[in-house]
């Protein structure tokens, strides 16, 4: 079931509290002054800004790592990487991060109690909303990032989904935190949380009616566009949303590829079941299972909203900041959603169009040979007539890639399909009045 109550007290849980924001808007504003007090970096010290998914308003409960931009006035061609992050580094150590910092490929990181600031030297191409200069060691290079494009990238696709990529992104964040470090001990799982975002945006399906078919559909589309990639150990080149026609620089072990590839293939499995199952407990413990604690597995009652509240609070500091969490949840702008009537459909095999049925094809069933047909009809619904019935496909995988039919919609009371393209397909049935959804279901058919 896709459970949307559920999923949005999910999203409140793993929303990061008052205090967790205010940690990290000290911890900048002190970096802030101790480096404007510096005398002996005035030569260098422009201002300093945060980025990274904490400005983004994409990060999860707890706050772990602080992005800060400290902007330099240097030129790039007077200055190698390594001398940058270097002469950085000894400046932090004596402005009382004495012991806590570590250099990193473009940044100095600070090890503070139970957060990391990452402290990235950037140098200004032009004005303000251009990109900026970083220094690379690795590369001994300075290398192009675009962090207000990133921040106007995020914005738009928020908008173009209907406020809905912001809060999918944190719950494809805290899933894969909870799979990669809860459940299999990997302190520092990769691909990052950066990474993860650049994957929604390329991956994620903006026009679906729920949080739950969402997560399903993204993962089958990450699946079939890199599986095949992620189990030989290599992992994919992904689009940077903030710089077009640019990738992100990834630096990803084979076993590292390998890992990703099998988390995302076990869960893209239990999420399905999860939607398929009938009974709220039941489909709330198998969501449980794959995101996590924080995913409620009882109904809201005063009890348990209360007791799903003290879950994710801090300290008792945080009590009185309670009602203000949960405006700024309900800011989030989640989708309302609609209370569609109910919509059963089945899909029956044949050797032809409309030739004699062989058997029932059940939803989400082992894998189809090619060149069969599938005949789609209703088998029952609440939805009183008169309205229109809408089939529509969405096809996966390298081959429909390959023949550029991602997809098509038909009318009609039956309708019939071809298994044509190997993967993991859909086939969504909607009761339509007026241009106005009544009901949905959706039948997924796996090809071989």
């Amino acid at each position: 079931m896709d459970l949307p109550s559920y999923f949005r007290r999910y999203l409140r849980a793993i929303q990061p509290t008052r205090a967790s924001r205010e940690r990290a808007r000290q911890l900048h504003e002190t970096l802030c002054d101790r480096l404007a007090a510096d005398t002996h970096f005035q030569d260098w010290y422009d201002s300093s800004f945060l980025y990274g998914s904490y400005r983004r308003n994409t990060a999860v409960q707890p706050i772990k790592d602080v992005d800060v931009c400290v902007r330099l006035s240097i030129k790039t061609g007077e200055h190698a990487p390594e001398a940058v992050v270097r002469r950085l580094g000894r400046v932090l150590e004596r402005n009382g991060y004495e012991d806590k910092t570590a250099l990193q490929r473009r940044s100095v990181r600070i090890d503070l109690s139970g957060t990391t600031l990452d402290v990235v030297p950037v140098v200004a191409q032009g004005g303000d909303d251009m990109p900026l200069w970083i220094p690379d060691r690795a590369l001994t290079q300075w290398v192009e990032t675009h962090p207000k494009g990133h921040l106007a990238a995020t914005t738009a696709l928020n908008k173009d989904s209907n406020n809905r990529h912001v809060p999918f992104v944190k719950i494809v964040k805290a899933w894969y935190r909870h799979q990669a470090r809860t459940l299999r001990g990997v302190e520092r799982p990769k691909p990052k949380g950066f990474t993860l975002e650049a994957l929604v945006a390329q991956y994620q399906d903006p026009d679906a009616p729920s949080y739950a078919e969402a997560f399903v559909a993204f993962l089958s589309n990450l699946r079939d566009a890199c599986g095949a990639d992620l189990t030989r150990g290599v992992f994919p080149a992904v689009p940077d949303f903030g710089r077009p026609n640019r990738t992100i620089a990834l630096r990803m072990t084979p076993a590292e590829a390998r890992a990703f590839g099998a988390i995302v293939q076990d869960s893209l499995a239990k999420a399905r079941t999860a939607r398929a199952t009938e009974g709220i407990a039941a489909s709330a413990a198998a969501w449980h299972e794959i995101l996590g604690p924080k995913f409620p597995v009882q109904a809201a009652t005063a009890t348990t909203m209360s007791a799903g509240k003290a879950a994710v609070l801090e300290s008792d500091d945080d009590l009185e900041d309670d009602a203000e969490a949960d405006a700024e949840v309900t800011r989030i702008d989640l989708p309302v959603p609609t209370r569609l009537g109910t919509l059963k459909i089945a899909a029956a095999l044949a050797h032809t169009q409309g030739g004699t049925i062989q058997r029932n094809y059940l939803n989400d069933a082992r894998a189809l040979p090619k060149d069969w047909w599938l005949r789609f009809s209703i088998v029952r619904t609440s939805v009183a007539q008169p309205y229109d019935i809408h089939w529509i496909v969405a096809n996966h995988g390298r081959e429909a890639h390959e023949a550029r039919d991602l997809g098509h919609e038909r009318t009609g009371t039956v309708n019939w399909e071809r298994t044509s393209y190997r993967g993991s397909h859909t086939m969504t049935c909607e009761l339509r009045r007026g241009g106005t959804v009544l009901a949905r279901a959706t039948h997924i058919v796996n090809i071989g």
